[in-house]
């Protein structure tokens, strides 16, 4: 029997979802939601029934909804969603506060529902080959890197959760430890109430991390390097491209000339291979199958995984003293 999927929110990622639900042999699209009648014409698009009111949507029979909405909407509609016997798949960020998180989980526990977050890094080729040849062990330091341009959606949030959170979830899926917030930093230099700029420090065991996240360049950037005692690494997520470098001889200089220091970097750089693959794809097919097995499966971000995010986003703006995100920066 294929899985009765539904999407509600239709803006860049959910018509994204929705695309992705319709291509899927092992799900069936019955239906998308968006207050926009304007979206109307992707239900023609993908063979499926179009509503604006989310209460005819999720009185439809239906098995599992993607939930796209802005962050501020997540909690009102994934409580519904759950309330109505339907398993979710909730965008990231997970929610716009721990509390309104933790409601949601307990409501899924209440319902007997899947509940997961959708951090699509997770599905990233180059994500998932990292975790195949990197030792955490040998890793000291990693700089994570995730850069604009300013999107031109409303904002419900700023930069650090949009952006920067993406970094968080990676680097707590890939070392499995909760980290220590030890330093943060968010700006803003444009008219929104909201942060464009955020930067974090973290410290993961014996791993120091920093986060910088922006919506100021008007380019794109998607970078992670790992610093370790052997091979350093770089991973470009929207490339899903990962590199390695060893660490270049020990050798003394005699003469101190830039031949000298040109043969110290030969062949330290490699190509690690990687088959490129639509994250997405990966993302719903996996959520697909968890539905299937009633439980969520590993890549995917459970509950647990997604309070975790938030609790580092609570102690980062804790620590520039703002009671929550819609505050000034």
């Amino acid at each position: 029997m294929k899985v009765k999927v539904g999407v509600i929110g239709l803006g860049f990622m959910g018509s994204a979802h929705a695309r992705v639900y319709n291509k899927l042999k092992e799900c069936e699209l019955v239906g998308i939601c968006d207050s926009n009648s304007d979206k109307k014409h992707l239900a023609k698009t993908y063979n499926c029934k179009f509503f604006e009111h989310s209460e005819d949507f999720l009185g439809e029979n239906l098995d599992a909804v993607s939930v796209c909405t802005p962050t501020s909407m997540h909690s009102d509609v994934v409580m519904d969603a759950l309330e109505k016997g339907k398993h979710v798949l909730v965008e990231k960020p997970f929610a716009d506060s721990l509390n309104h998180g933790e409601e949601m989980v307990k409501k899924a526990a209440t319902m007997d529902r899947l509940l997961a977050v959708g951090y699509i890094e997770r599905f990233n080729s180059a994500v998932r080959k990292l975790r195949e040849v990197v030792d955490f062990s040998q890793i000291y330091s990693t700089v994570s890197m995730r850069f604009g341009p300013f999107p031109p959606r409303t904002k419900y949030s700023g930069v650090f959760l949009d952006l920067a959170s993406h970094e968080i979830d990676i680097l707590n899926y890939l070392t499995k430890t909760q980290p220590e917030v030890l330093y943060t930093h968010f700006s803003s230099r444009s008219n929104s109430s909201f942060e464009d700029y955020a930067y974090i420090s973290l410290k993961y065991g014996h791993i120091h991390s920093h986060i910088e996240a922006s919506w100021l360049p008007n380019y794109k950037l998607r970078l992670i390097h790992l610093y370790g005692n052997e091979r350093f690494y770089t991973l470009n997520y929207a490339q899903q491209k990962l590199k390695s470098y060893k660490a270049p001889p020990e050798a003394k200089i005699e003469h101190g000339s830039w031949n000298d220091i040109l043969w110290l970097s030969r062949h330290v750089e490699e190509d690690i291979p990687v088959s490129a693959t639509e994250p997405l794809v990966m993302e719903l097919q996996c959520f697909i199958e968890s539905v299937k097995r009633n439980e969520v499966l590993d890549p995917l971000c459970n509950t647990q995984e997604a309070l975790q995010v938030l609790e580092v986003t609570d102690s980062a703006f804790s620590k520039l003293g703002l009671k929550n995100k819609r505050d000034t920066v």
